[in-house]
């Protein structure tokens, strides 16, 4: 039946009048009465074809919806036959109450049909809150408003259920089936709709194996906000998804509900054109989740030390750079010296604890102020947000605390570091040129003595190319024969006779011409060349000691200095008894210099292999005391003959008053020891007699010759010996 909006508007005004009367009404009873009397007048006044009369004429429910369907009146008789509390339906879409029975259609029409000011009436599967199906047949009345505007819908509903019993009974086995299988899909499946006054959230439908995987029903979820229950620890972030996703947006989005971490999926129903619910999906990825983590972990960490690697050290940089103008930073590349030959002497596992040793302490020195980066094998980079002078106190700190002894397995040695500084804005611009930069401060670090650190400087570009080009040039020069030994005399203090030799190895480059030992010897040291520069130099000075033996001149202890690479070397002892047994050379004549600093690399070790080659006859000394970091209770543990003190000492002997008393007490403590003392650079008849009153056992230097070749020396020493 049509009612004509403009020739009916009392009758119109008048129900818009007791709909709003059944709303103030302060008791439900009150409520039942209005109702009634709306029922009556609408009998009365509206000529309804006679099956709705009959349809009211029984006991019926009530409610009103708004124009988008949002119920704003229910009574009780409805609420009690459906289970629900008044509060559970006010506000939300009517669509609350669908059995999923009708098709999309059937509403569709539904709605084209009250639009347009009409009757409608049909019969409608409503699910309760208990899941059991009811067959309500419904009236809806268009209710209009001042304007003569549908605004409102009054919709009575009789209970048709004993005549829909076939019908119930199916649905309700269909909605069992239903129920079965989302409770057998592995993923979870949830039904949203939103309060219209609150705004608020909540369940229709939770249901899953994921569903029972956290503990959570449908009957725990059905009607309770999703503030609540669900997403409890990311509120206001999970509630901005279900905002856009009631805007019509398909959302997907990951989030943790307890220990879990899941995926999930928002999708919009549309019924005229509006957002009536949300369905979604929650797919568990948290197996997921650990396998990206461990893949980073992987990607992105040392699996050694457990620190950053050098991809992570590449991302972190172009962020610092990209604030580098409000947050000055510098990049610190720290070269462990020499771990390479711990590997090959005492194996990779050892190394390997040394790493993480190493990592530790120079963790401990950074602590919060910046990051620290496994870059390579021996090699660790860092990020330091500090000045120029906060960067010189942490790197200083940081040589300090790396270089303290290490005690692994009974192996007891010191490790020492390089470190090269680039600062961005100052050497630097970009990730490539600060890590560039760095290392090759690190590099010019490592050719001028180790255990050091140095800031870039442009010089060391020119540097750097040329030691490149020495690395090559040092294979050839053992290849072509270009090195030789020069010889410089060691004498007694206070006879003046010479007791022995040193053995110094010069290069003349074919075409630079002379190339001071300073120059190439760190360089070899680097490249590992050094190895093959020991074993020839060793050659050689026997080699000589055997020509000049057989000659005639009488037998003279030649010293070679060994470098702490050779020494570490697990095949150095077999090395120098195979060149004994080549040349003849009787090994008594035969001394090897070491410096303090590469004995204290590797204590033990190296220990026992002096101890092997004293057992030879071959001797031992100390070179350069003074200059490390040795002390004389640490070095009695060494099988040594001899302690030379450090030129820098004695040249200063005469002009500082420390220097003097300096070596004046290395002598009487290496004499307490039972060491003879040799001093180098004697330069001055002054400090010879400086030597003589404090009693020093030898000396060495230019005041009496400078090296010389073998030729020369045979001249020089050996005729005044004759």
């Amino acid at each position: 039946m049509t009612l004509n909006r403009i020739g009916n508007f009392d009758i119109y005004n008048k129900i818009n009048q007791l709909i709003d009367a059944i709303e103030r009404q302060p008791t439900d009873e009150l409520k039942t009465e209005t109702i009634k009397d709306l029922y009556e007048y609408i009998n009365t006044h509206v000529h309804l074809p006679n099956p709705i009369v009959e349809q009211m004429s029984n006991t019926f429910q009530v409610l009103v919806m708004d124009d988008e369907g949002y119920i704003t009146y229910i009574d009780n008789q409805f609420c009690e036959k459906i289970g629900y509390q008044k509060e559970e339906l006010l506000q939300h879409h009517y669509r609350i109450l669908h059995a999923g029975v009708h098709q999309p259609h059937f509403y569709q029409e539904m709605w084209d049909t009250i639009r347009l000011g009409k009757t409608w009436t049909g019969d409608i599967c409503t699910q309760a809150k208990s899941g059991e199906i009811f067959w309500f047949r419904t009236t809806i009345i268009p209710i209009a408003d001042d304007l003569g505007n549908y605004t409102s819908y009054l919709v009575f509903r009789t209970d048709i259920s004993d005549v829909k019993y076939v019908d119930k009974h199916l649905i309700e086995s269909l909605e069992g089936d239903y129920r079965k299988l989302f409770s057998q899909l592995m993923n979870l499946t949830f039904r949203v709709q939103q309060h219209k006054e609150t705004g608020k959230y909540r369940f229709r439908l939770f249901e899953g194996k994921l569903a029972q995987k956290i503990k959570v029903t449908t009957e725990q979820l059905k009607y309770k906000y999703i503030e609540d229950v669900f997403f409890s620890n990311d509120t206001t972030k999970i509630t901005t998804h279900f905002e856009q996703a009631f805007t019509g947006s398909e959302v997907i989005f990951k989030h943790r509900i307890e220990q879990l971490t899941l995926y999930t999926m928002l999708s919009p129903v549309f019924e005229n054109d509006e957002v009536i619910e949300v369905v979604g999906s929650s797919v568990d990825i948290s197996s997921l989740e650990r396998a990206e983590a461990k893949v980073e972990q992987l990607a992105y960490y040392d699996t050694l030390t457990k620190l950053p690697n050098r991809a992570k050290l590449r991302d972190d940089l172009k962020v610092a750079v990209q604030h580098g103008e409000e947050r000055p930073f510098a990049v610190l590349y720290c070269d462990i010296d020499r771990l390479k030959y711990i590997n090959d002497t005492l194996g990779e596992a050892i190394g390997d604890q040394v790493i993480e040793i190493i990592s530790k302490r120079i963790q401990s020195v950074i602590g919060e102020k910046g990051s620290v980066y496994r870059y390579g094998g021996d090699e660790f980079c860092l990020i330091l947000e500090l000045s120029v002078q906060g960067v010189k106190q942490v790197s200083e700190q940081m040589l300090t605390q790396i270089k303290q002894p290490i005690s692994i397995q009974g192996h007891e040695f010191f490790v020492t570091s390089s470190i090269g500084i680039s600062y961005y804005g100052v050497d630097a611009w970009n990730e490539k040129e600060l890590i560039n930069h760095a290392s090759i401060a690190v590099h010019y670090c490592k050719l001028n003595g180790r255990n050091s650190r140095l800031f870039y400087t442009i010089k060391m570009d020119e540097m750097y190319q040329e030691v490149i080009l020495l690395e090559s040039d040092i294979r050839k020069a053992l290849k072509y024969d270009e090195f030789s030994l020069h010889y410089q005399p060691k004498l007694n203090v206070i006879t003046g006779e010479v007791t022995g030799l040193e053995a110094l190895i010069r290069w003349t480059h074919p075409k630079k011409g002379p190339i001071s030992p300073a120059t190439f010897i760190p360089i070899a040291e680097e490249t590992g060349v050094i190895t093959q520069i020991g074993e020839w130099v060793i050659r050689e000075a026997c080699q000589q000691h055997y020509t000049w033996v057989n000659q005639g001149f009488d037998p003279i202890r030649i010293a070679v200095n060994v470098s702490a690479i050779e020494l570490q070397r697990p095949d150095f002892v077999n090395q120098v008894m195979e060149i004994i047994q080549e040349t003849k050379m009787d090994p008594k004549y035969l001394e090897i210099e070491i410096t303090e600093n590469s004995v204290m690399e590797n204590t033990e070790d190296c220990i026992e292999t002096m101890n092997t080659l004293r057992g030879m006859g071959i001797t031992f000394s100390i070179d350069d005391f003074g200059t490390g970091y040795s002390s004389f209770g640490y070095l009695k543990k060494f099988p040594i003959n001899y302690l030379k003190i450090d030129q820098s000492f004695i040249r200063s002997s005469l002009t500082e008053q420390s220097s003097a008393e300096i070596v004046k007490a290395m002598i009487q403590l290496a004499h307490t020891f039972g060491l003879k003392v040799v001093a180098e650079g004697v330069e001055e008849k002054e400090i010879l007699h400086l030597l003589q009153e404090n009693q020093c056992d030898y000396y060495q230097g230019y005041y009496f010759s400078k090296p010389v070749p073998a030729c020369e020396l045979e001249s020089v020493i050996f005729g005044k010996m004759a």
